[in-house]
C-alpha cells in the first residue's frame, strides 16, 4: 500500500482550516512601500542587439512578461544598450520613448500599447466596453499548467474563457458557459433544475467501463465535477453538480486543456482533459466598487402535446373494445366515475409554472503595487416551475489579498470562497405525473383542502425534501525570488464540500379515513467530501542562445476523504415530529468512508528561440493509493512543438495578406485514475438473510496487486493561421487518441469465490476527430463593428482492439465501432389482421414478438458533429451578442411511456398514439390500443427498436445579452465609472426536428432546460 503523511486538521471543521490558512498569511511579514514595479533593476550592456533580445533579458531579470500586438513593435530594430542597474522604467523609456509606446504594469504583464492620438497601426476593436486591438488576443494571457502564457508562443492546446464572457450569461453553474464556445468539448445538461449534473467530454470517450470527465481544478484545488450520492442523489435520482456551489461572478477564467502538451503533466488524471478554473483576485488601483443586480423568469420552451379528454376518452375506450373487456367503476373510473366533460391541462399545472431567478452581486477590490485585495458577496435566489415555493438559494464570499516586499522578491497570496445553498424541492419531479388523466378529478375540493379521492400527485406538496450545502475554498501562495530568474514557490490549498438532506413520509399523504395505525417516516442523509493539497515549485527562467528558457520542477501531495451517512427513521405517529429522531420508532443506519491519497513529482522545460521555434517537454511520476501494491507508481510524458513560420524570412512574401502563421505538433501519455476507490482489494457484501442469527458475507472482487491506471496516448497537429492584419484567424487541430490498459471485469471460475476479477486488459479505444475555430472581424467603423467567432468540431470514436473474446460475444462485436454504438430491434410494421407490432429478423424475414427476434439495427449516438457561432454588434453606446449552438445527432425520442402502452388509464404524447391500428386491414403506424398486457412484450420490444431513435439535431439560440453603456459624460455628472443596463437570455429558440421536449436531454423524466430572460444593471463606483 501506498503511504503518504499529509498533515490533517482534526475533526471536520472547515472554518478552522480556513482561520489556519489566514493565520499563515498574516504570520508573514509584508513590507509597505510605495515603490513601483517599474523600480527594479536592470544590468545589461550590448551593441548593436535586437529590440526583442532586450526584452528578453528583461523578462528574465524581472520575472514580468510582456503583452503587444506585434506589429505596434520592430523586435529586429537594432539598438546599443549600457545599463547598469538601470530602473525599468528608463529603460522602457528609452527602448519606447521615439515610438510613441506607453506601457502598464498589470500583475505580472507590462502591457504596451499606443500612445493617444498616434496613427492606428491596425484596426482596433471595442469588445464589451473597451476598445482594444483585435489581434491582441494572440498575446492575451491563457492560464496553463502550473503557469501562463500566450496563444502566440503555446505549444499546447488551449481555449479561454474570460469574466467577461460568464458574466454576459444567466448561469448558476459557471461551466455551463463553456457550451458551444469550446471546440471538441461536449456538455450536455441532466436537466433543467439548478444543480443537476453535468455530462461532459472533452474529445469523446476513452474508457470501456470507467469515468470519462475532464479534471476540474479551481485555483490549484483539484475539484470533484459531481457529489456522489449522499444529499446529490436528492436532486430526483441524479448526482449534483459540485461546481455549482461556486459562484460564476467569483471567476476571473475558466481555461480547457486538451491535448497531451497541456495535459501530460498531469500524469494519471489528464487523459480526459483539464479545466482550470482561477478565481478573481485583486488589482492595483484606487478602490473600486463593482454592484451587479438582475432578476428574470425562466419558463418550459417547448412543451409537448398531449392527449385532450375526448382524445383519450377515445383511446381508453378502443382499448376495451380491443380486448373484449367490459369497462367497470373499478377498472374504468376515469370512463365510468369521473367527469367525461372536464378537462384539466396538467402539463401546464405541474411544470407550467415561472422559475423567478433574482441575482446580486457586490465587490470591493483595489491596492498598490505592495497590496491588493478583493472582497465580494454574491446572492441568488432560483425557484422551479413546480406548484408552490420550490426552489433554492445561495448566499456567497469571497476574498484575496495578495502582497509583495518592497523589493518584490518575496510574495504571498491568500484567497477564499464560502457558498452556502439551501434548497427544497417536492419528493417527485412533477413532470412525471403530467400524463395524470385529463379528466381526473379536482386537486382540490371545494374547500380548498387536498383532494384525496384519487391518487393525486398533489400530495407531493406534503413531503417536501431540504438540501443544506456548505462549500469552503482556501488557498495560500507564496513565492520568493532567489536571484533573478530563480524563483520557489509554494501553494496550500484546502476544500471541503458538505451538505446536510432530509426526505420525509408524513402521515397526511394518506386520505384522513385511512390513516389509522399509520406512522410516519424520515430519511437523513450527510455528505462530506474534504480535500488537502500541498505543492512547492521552483520555476528559473533565462536568456539562452538568442532564445528563453523556462524550467519548472515541483510536487504534490493531496489526501481526499468522503464520509456519507445516511440514517432513516420510522414510527413517528406525528408529522410534526419527523425532524427529532428522539420521536422514531425504529432507526437504521448505515455510513461510508471513501480515503484517497496521492503523491507526485512533475517538472517542465520550455524553450523559445527567436520567437520563431517552441519547444516544451513535461514530465509526471504519480503516486496513488487507486493502484494495486505492484503499480501504485507511474511516469507520464509529454512533448511539444511550435514553429512561427511568418517570422521568417521567406515568409514576407505572404505579407499582408498572411499576417501570422504557427504550426505545431504535439505527443504524449495521460492516464485515467477515475476508476474508484479500493477496487485492486477484496471487496464483500452482505447476504440477504441470516444464518443461525448471523449475517454472512459474499466476495463481490477479489484482490490484485497490478491493478493500475488506464492509458491514454495523444498525437494533435495543429496550425494557426492569421490573415489581413489578424482581422481573420484560423485555428484548426486534428487529434488522434488511443486509450489502453482498460479496466474491465475478468471471468474466473466460480470457486474462487468472485466471478470475476478487476484488471487491466490491452483493449483499445481510438479517438480521432478534426476541430477548427475561426474568428473574424467583419465590419469596423467609428460607430459600428461587427465580429464573429465560429468553431465546429467533428469526432470519430472507435474500439480498435478486444482480445481474447468469441466473436460472438459483446464487446467483441463492436470492433471497429463507437462505443456508443449497440443493437436494436428492427421495426417492420404493424399486423394488419391482428393490429401487433412485427419485426424483422436477422435473414430479413417478418416475425412477431412472439417469437425469438435478435437486435439487428445498429444505433449510434456519438453526435455527427458539434459547435457554436458567435455574433458581436456594437453600435456606439449599445451592444448585441448572440451566441448560437448546434449538434448533429441521433437521440432518444421520448414520445413513448416506458412502462404504461397507450390505452392504460395515463395519458400519452400525441406523437405516440398516431395513427393507430383499430379494425382489421388498417395499414397504421401504432399497434392497437390496449388496457391489459396481452400486446406488453411487443410494446416493450418497439420501444427497444428504432422506433424510439430519432433525429435529435437542433440549432439553439443559446444565449443573447442585449446591453446599453451609458455614455462618458453621463457618467461624469452621476459621478460613476461606469453604468450598464442589459437583457439577457438563455435558450432563446431551438429550431430542431424532435418533437419531444428538449433534444439536448431527451428525457421524459428530466425538467428540460429553460427558456431564461433577465434584466439587470452593472454599476462601477
Amino acid at each position: 500500500m501506498l503511504c503518504m503523511k499529509i498533515p490533517v486538521l482534526s475533526g471536520h471543521q472547515p472554518a478552522l482550516s480556513l482561520l489556519l490558512l489566514l493565520l499563515l498569511y498574516t504570520c508573514i511579514p509584508a513590507q509597505v512601500s510605495g515603490r513601483q514595479l517599474g523600480n527594479k533593476k536592470i544590468t545589461l550592456k550590448k551593441k548593436r542587439v535586437t529590440v526583442g533580445y532586450v526584452f528578453l533579458q528583461i523578462e528574465d531579470q524581472t520575472e514580468l512578461r510582456f503583452s503587444y500586438f506585434s506589429p505596434l513593435i520592430d523586435k529586429n530594430r537594432k539598438v546599443n544598450v549600457a545599463f547598469d542597474n538601470t530602473p525599468l522604467d528608463d529603460v522602457l523609456a528609452f527602448l519606447l520613448g521615439e515610438i510613441n509606446i506607453s506601457w502598464t504594469y498589470n500583475d505580472r504583464l507590462i502591457s504596451l500599447n499606443e500612445k493617444p492620438g498616434k496613427p492606428v497601426a491596425a484596426v482596433k476593436a471595442p469588445l464589451r466596453d473597451t476598445t482594444y486591438v483585435f489581434s491582441k488576443m494572440l498575446d492575451e494571457a491563457v492560464v496553463i499548467a502550473y503557469g501562463i502564457t500566450t496563444p502566440r508562443f503555446n505549444t499546447g492546446n488551449v481555449y479561454a474563457v474570460k469574466a467577461a464572457d460568464i458574466d454576459a450569461e444567466p448561469i448558476s453553474n459557471p461551466l455551463l458557459v463553456l457550451e458551444g464556445r469550446v471546440p471538441g468539448m461536449s456538455i450536455m445538461q441532466t436537466g433543467g433544475i439548478a444543480g443537476t449534473e453535468l455530462k461532459i467530454q472533452i474529445r469523446g470517450k476513452n474508457s470501456l467501463s470507467n469515468g470519462t470527465e475532464p479534471l476540474i481544478i479551481v485555483d490549484g484545488i483539484p475539484y470533484n465535477a459531481k457529489v456522489n450520492g449522499g444529499f446529490g442523489s436528492f436532486i430526483f435520482g441524479v448526482n449534483a453538480s459540485a461546481v455549482s456551489y461556486i459562484n460564476p461572478g467569483d471567476i476571473e477564467s475558466i481555461d480547457v486543456l486538451k491535448d497531451a502538451d497541456a495535459t501530460a503533466i498531469y500524469g494519471s488524471r489528464g487523459a480526459n482533459g483539464v479545466v482550470l478554473i482561477t478565481m478573481k483576485k485583486g488589482q492595483k488601483g484606487k478602490t473600486a466598487v463593482r454592484a451587479n443586480v438582475s432578476y428574470g423568469a425562466g419558463t418550459i420552451a417547448h412543451p409537448v402535446q398531449l392527449l385532450n379528454t375526448t382524445q383519450y376518452l377515445e383511446m381508453r375506450r378502443g382499448a376495451f373494445k380491443n380486448d373484449g373487456v367490459t369497462p367497470t367503476s373499478v377498472n374504468a373510473p376515469d370512463l365510468l366515475v369521473w367527469d367525461t366533460s372536464r378537462y384539466t391541462n396538467w402539463q401546464k399545472e405541474f411544470i407550467g409554472g415561472t422559475s423567478n431567478i433574482t441575482n446580486a452581486q457586490l465587490s470591493v477590490s483595489g491596492g498598490d503595487t505592495i497590496v491588493q485585495y478583493l472582497v465580494s458577496g454574491s446572492y441568488r435566489k432560483e425557484t422551479t416551475v413546480f406548484p408552490d415555493d420550490f426552489g433554492s438559494q445561495k448566499w456567497g464570499t469571497h476574498f484575496s489579498i495578495s502582497s509583495s516586499s518592497a523589493n518584490q522578491r518575496f510574495k504571498t497570496t491568500l484567497t477564499g470562497s464560502f457558498l452556502v445553498d439551501r434548497t427544497i424541492l417536492p419528493a417527485n419531479d412533477f413532470i412525471n405525473s403530467i400524463t395524470v388523466s385529463p379528466n381526473a378529478p379536482p386537486a382540490y375540493d371545494a374547500a380548498g383542502k387536498l383532494n384525496y379521492s384519487w391518487v393525486n400527485p398533489y400530495r407531493a406538496l406534503l413531503a417536501p425534501v431540504n438540501i443544506n450545502v456548505k462549500n469552503l475554498l482556501g488557498n495560500a501562495g507564496m513565492q520568493y525570488e532567489i536571484f533573478p530568474g530563480l524563483h520557489v514557490k509554494a501553494n496550500l490549498g484546502y476544500q471541503t464540500l458538505s451538505g446536510h438532506g432530509l426526505s420525509i413520509l408524513p402521515i397526511a399523504l394518506m386520505a384522513p379515513d385511512q390513516r389509522q395505525g399509520v406512522t410516519g417516516s424520515s430519511s437523513t442523509n450527510r455528505y462530506e467530501a474534504t480535500s488537502r493539497i500541498f505543492e512547492p515549485q521552483i520555476t528559473y527562467t533565462r536568456g539562452l542562445w538568442k532564445g528563453k528558457l523556462e524550467a519548472l520542477i515541483g510536487g504534490t501531495l493531496q489526501q481526499y476523504t468522503e464520509e456519507q451517512e445516511i440514517i432513516k427513521a420510522k414510527g413517528f405517529k406525528d408529522d410534526g415530529q419527523l425532524n427529532d429522531l428522539s420521536f422514531a420508532g425504529t432507526i437504521s443506519g448505515t455510513t461510508a468512508h471513501t480515503a484517497y491519497k496521492y503523491m507526485a513529482l512533475f517538472g517542465r522545460v520550455g524553450y523559445n528561440w527567436k520567437e520563431k521555434y517552441l519547444l516544451n517537454l513535461s514530465i509526471r511520476r504519480d503516486g496513488s493509493s487507486r493502484y494495486g501494491p505492484r503499480m501504485q507508481y507511474a511516469v507520464f510524458s509529454a512533448i511539444g512543438a511550435g514553429w512561427i513560420f511568418t517570422s521568417e524570412k521567406f515568409a514576407r512574401r505572404l505579407s499582408p495578406f498572411m499576417s501570422y502563421g504557427k504550426l505545431r505538433v504535439s505527443y504524449g501519455a495521460t492516464g485515467n485514475d477515475q476508476i474508484g476507490d479500493y477496487q485492486f482489494m477484496d471487496r464483500y457484501e452482505r447476504v440477504g438473510g441470516t444464518y443461525q442469527g448471523v449475517v454472512g458475507l459474499q466476495p463481490v472482487s477479489l484482490f490484485n496487486a497490478d491493478y493500475a491506471w488506464e492509458l491514454t496516448r495523444k498525437l494533435e497537429l495543429g496550425s494557426e493561421l492569421g490573415f489581413l492584419d489578424n482581422r481573420i484567424l484560423l485555428s484548426t487541430s486534428y487529434y488522434r487518441y488511443r486509450s489502453t490498459h482498460q479496466l474491465v471485469e475478468y471471468p474466473i471460475a466460480d470457486m474462487q469465490g468472485a466471478g470475476t476479477i478487476l484488471a487491466n486488459l490491452p483493449a483499445v479505444i481510438g479517438n480521432s476527430g478534426w476541430e477548427f475555430l475561426l474568428t473574424m472581424q467583419n465590419i469596423q467603423s467609428r460607430h459600428f463593428v461587427w465580429t464573429t467567432s465560429f468553431n465546429i468540431s467533428i469526432a470519430r470514436n472507435r474500439l480498435l482492439y478486444y482480445p481474447g473474446r468469441n466473436n460472438n460475444e459483446w464487446p467483441a462485436t463492436l470492433v471497429g465501432k463507437s462505443l456508443s454504438e449497440f443493437f436494436v430491434y428492427k421495426m417492420a410494421d404493424v399486423d394488419k389482421a391482428t393490429g401487433a407490432y412485427r419485426f424483422t429478423d436477422a435473414t430479413g424475414n417478418i416475425v412477431s414478438a412472439d417469437g425469438f427476434v435478435p437486435r439487428v439495427t445498429p444505433v449510434d449516438l456519438v453526435p455527427k458533429y458539434f459547435g457554436g457561432l458567435m455574433n458581436t454588434f456594437r453600435y456606439k453606446q449599445f451592444q448585441l451578442e448572440v451566441l448560437l449552438q448546434f449538434t448533429r445527432q441521433l437521440g432518444v425520442t421520448d414520445a413513448f411511456d416506458p412502462v404504461y402502452q397507450p390505452g392504460y388509464q395515463v395519458n400519452q404524447y400525441a406523437a405516440a398514439v398516431s395513427n393507430p391500428w383499430k379494425t382489421a386491414g388498417d395499414v397504421s403506424n401504432r399497434q392497437r390500443f390496449t388496457q391489459n398486457g396481452n400486446l406488453r412484450k411487443g410494446y416493450l420490444m418497439a420501444i427497444e427498436s428504432n422506433l424510439k431513435y430519432t433525429d435529435a439535431s437542433f440549432i439553439r439560440c443559446k444565449n443573447l445579452v442585449f446591453s446599453w453603456q451609458l455614455p462618458e459624460h453621463y457618467l461624469h455628472k452621476i459621478h460613476f465609472r461606469e453604468c450598464k443596463f442589459s437583457l439577457q437570455a438563455q435558450n432563446l429558440f431551438t429550431l430542431t426536428p424532435y418533437q419531444g421536449m428538449d433534444p439536448e436531454t431527451q428525457s421524459r423524466t428530466a425538467i428540460p432546460p429553460l427558456r431564461i430572460l433577465m434584466a439587470g444593471m452593472q454599476l462601477l463606483f
